[in-house]
């Protein structure tokens, strides 16, 4: 009930300070269709309050000499879903405390020729209630991408595969990540910018007055170079604007650029969802990484759940392996604590999937008011060779010696519940887990809280033992 009293009365004194207004934000992407063909994708983000969006929206392509070119009109289809995120136009981003809004404007172009080409779009005015601009008022909002048209290699610029996140408390650890990704496999590189204003030109101008939303020292808004994952911790109340830039290289030459420009709004308090055991995955290089075999069937279970346990606790994932033809998928499920949820990624990932780099994978939990995004990769290897699984069941647990989570392959002659159980070297059993497998190699993945030492592991399956192994905890 707090929470509810304190957002009631945030956003009342919202709605007065920025009525002029209604768009949050938006970005453009610009996406290859063959030769010199493109589709234009335009969304903006805007609260429900006010008046209507409008049913058209104009976008100019300049040339690499900003000269203008081409003039487009594109009209609102109220029947259509957006491309990358899937909502229907003009739907509302869930588990928001009141509605923001996501629409979109769609045109397809035939470009001129090889060369780099800039798509413009601007609309007067920015909110009011935005603390972090001068005479937020009466500043335009100018969005644009570049992109590069490659005789040799087709070339699309980058997007974001999640969507924006809007509210956060205030004196909180907070992270979000927008998941920049570019469909030609270009390096991308990504950074905060400044707001654009219109001037008349193609890029705008920054907006005069502008400074980075108000952070705690031990947390300032930063965006991590390897993940793209936003932390924060904020320490002023209201609204802000932001914008985060995506560089899109090949070979070391740029050729692309888009930028999402977007607004958080800052709650006097609140509590964050949040996974309790995202420690119990093993890091490389600092980072999470779950480490799975192709042609086994593997999961990842994390628990998670909000302090306060009036809240309902929602989970997503997102990442580029959610668009490939054998996808992973995700659920969850409840547990018997409170608001406590069990968060499952599955995945049988098949040879087309094995790559030497790592997948990029944001896992999401909402709880109404506030999301929180944890960022792993996901390291797809080859098979296990076929003699180890012919000649035995159980598979070697590794790593070995492990921090805290160890991976057992095995293979199941059968369809059915399989007990793991974990032995100290006295006999005391110290862990157990059961789980329902089908026929088949499986990777089964166990979170351990144990202290350093050595420990039997045992698995059963249909009250007949599969195999044993010793490993070792070293923390």
């Amino acid at each position: 009930m707090k929470k509810t009293l304190l957002l009631f009365g945030f956003i009342y004194c919202f709605v007065f300070n920025g009525y002029s207004t209604h768009l949050m934000g938006g970005e453009i992407v610009a996406q290859h269709d063959g030769g010199n063909d493109y589709t234009i994708l335009l969304t903006l983000y805007r609260d429900t309050l006010g008046t209507s969006m409008s049913p058209t929206q104009d976008f100019t392509v300049y040339d690499a000499s900003g000269n203008p070119i081409i003039t487009i009109v594109s009209a609102l289809d109220p029947t259509a879903f957006h491309p990358v995120f899937g909502m229907q136009q003009g739907g509302l981003i869930p588990f928001y405390p009141y509605g923001v809004e996501v629409y979109f404007f769609m045109s397809t172009i035939t470009l001129p020729g090889p060369g780099e080409y800039t798509i413009s779009w601007n609309q007067c005015c920015r909110n009011s209630a935005i603390q972090n601009v001068s005479n937020a008022s009466s500043n335009e909002m100018q969005l644009y991408t570049t992109v590069t048209i490659d005789v040799a290699q087709p070339n699309s610029t980058p997007y974001f595969m999640v969507k924006p996140v809007v509210f956060l408390p205030i004196n909180t650890p907070w992270q979000y990540n927008p998941l920049p990704f570019d469909p030609d496999g270009d390096s991308l590189s990504w950074s905060f910018g400044v707001p654009n204003d219109y001037n008349g030109s193609v890029y705008g101008s920054p907006i005069p007055g502008y400074y980075d939303p108000l952070s705690d020292p031990s947390n300032v808004l930063s965006i991590d170079p390897i993940t793209g994952t936003i932390s924060w911790t904020a320490s002023g109340i209201g609204n802000w604007v932001y914008t985060v830039l995506c560089e899109e290289y090949r070979s070391g030459v740029k050729i692309g650029e888009i930028r999402r420009d977007m607004q958080f709004i800052v709650l006097p308090s609140g509590s964050l969802p949040g996974f309790s055991n995202i420690g119990t995955i093993p890091t490389v290089n600092g980072y999470p990484q779950w480490s799975i075999n192709s042609g086994q069937s593997s999961e990842l279970r994390l628990m998670a759940g909000d302090p306060d346990t009036n809240e309902t606790v929602n989970f997503e994932a997102y990442g580029e392996p959610f668009i490939l033809s054998n996808p992973p998928y995700f659920y969850q499920e409840p547990t018997i604590h409170n608001n406590e949820i069990e968060t499952v990624i599955e995945w049988t990932p098949t040879l087309a999937e094995v790559r030497t780099d790592p997948y990029l994978l944001v896992m999401r939990l909402m709880d109404g008011t506030y999301m929180f995004d944890e960022t792993i990769f996901i390291q797809v290897n080859g098979p296990v060779a076929v003699e180890e699984h012919v000649s035995k069941n159980l598979g070697s647990v590794y790593p070995n010696p492990s921090t805290n989570v160890i991976h057992v392959p095995v293979n199941l002659t059968s369809s059915g519940d399989v007990l793991v159980k974990i032995y100290d070297l006295y006999g005391k059993l110290v862990l157990v887990k059961k789980d329902c497998f089908s026929k088949g190699n499986h990777m089964i993945l166990i979170p351990t809280e144990l202290n350093n030492g050595s420990y039997i592991l045992s698995i059963d399956q249909h009250n007949k033992k599969i195999g044993t192994q010793n490993f070792t905890i070293v923390k």
